[in-house]
């Protein structure tokens, strides 16, 4: 995000697996975080059930880690959230 500033839009793309990872992508500041592939082993073991289950799982666990980290909305991630090692 440093690098682009306001001249582009970043999505996270890849290795999203959980809540946490949603979270930590919007603290970073990326728009959104694309959860592909999560979804695609629920609809191999499952189905439309599957696919549904996956999400709710992931819905779920963004919920957790908002409420862990005193946030009420996807809209109150930011960058404070984020430590780094110096």
């Amino acid at each position: 995000m440093e690098a682009v500033g306001d001249r582009a839009e970043v999505y996270v793309d890849g290795g999203v697996r959980s809540g946490v990872d949603v979270l930590r992508a919007l603290a970073l500041g990326a728009r959104a975080a694309f959860v592909g592939r999560a979804p695609l082993y629920g609809l191999v073991s499952g189905g439309r059930s599957g696919v549904a289950t996956v999400l709710q799982a992931l819905v779920s666990e963004l919920r957790v880690a908002l409420q862990l980290t005193g946030r009420s909305h996807v809209a109150d991630i930011g960058p404070d959230l984020v430590w780094r090692a110096s």
